[in-house]
């Protein structure tokens, strides 16, 4: 068990760990009958507001951990899109947050902090909403 768990650490450091978040609206269905995109070149992602009559169905957040570019993730999201049946997504924010890497503290017998380090680094993250076409 104990060699799995360390293989699954492996992988994750080797492969990287970016995550598509999808927080779906209370009436989402996975399911659409309406669904006409037949590939997943054809889910749409716009930096805008949608020309046609859509309907948000979700809330989509991309944690980069991999530093990659936009180019590199698009295709990653579009598949995911397409596997939920939805038309495209809606990008309106691009942001960092700070997150602590490591945070290490010594304390002497008395419980007082002798030495501290901690090493912040950013996480790029974007959000957007998923739609689907009326």
């Amino acid at each position: 068990m104990q060699f799995k768990f360390y293989g699954f650490l492996y992988l994750c450091f080797v492969l990287g760990c970016s995550s598509v978040d999808f927080i779906p609206e209370p009436d989402f269905r996975p399911n659409d009958h309406r669904y006409k995109v037949q590939t997943w070149q054809e889910v749409e992602i716009l930096r805008e507001r949608p020309k046609k009559l859509f309907k948000i169905v979700g809330e989509i957040i991309i944690r980069n951990t991999e530093d990659l570019t936009w180019e590199e993730y698009e295709p990653r999201l579009k598949k995911d899109m397409f596997q939920r049946k939805i038309d495209g997504v809606w990008m309106t924010e691009k942001n960092q947050s700070m997150i602590d890497n490591v945070s290490v503290q010594t304390m002497d017998q008395r419980g007082r902090t002798t030495n501290s380090y901690l090493q912040q680094s950013n996480l790029p993250y974007w959000k957007g909403y998923a739609f689907r076409y009326k």
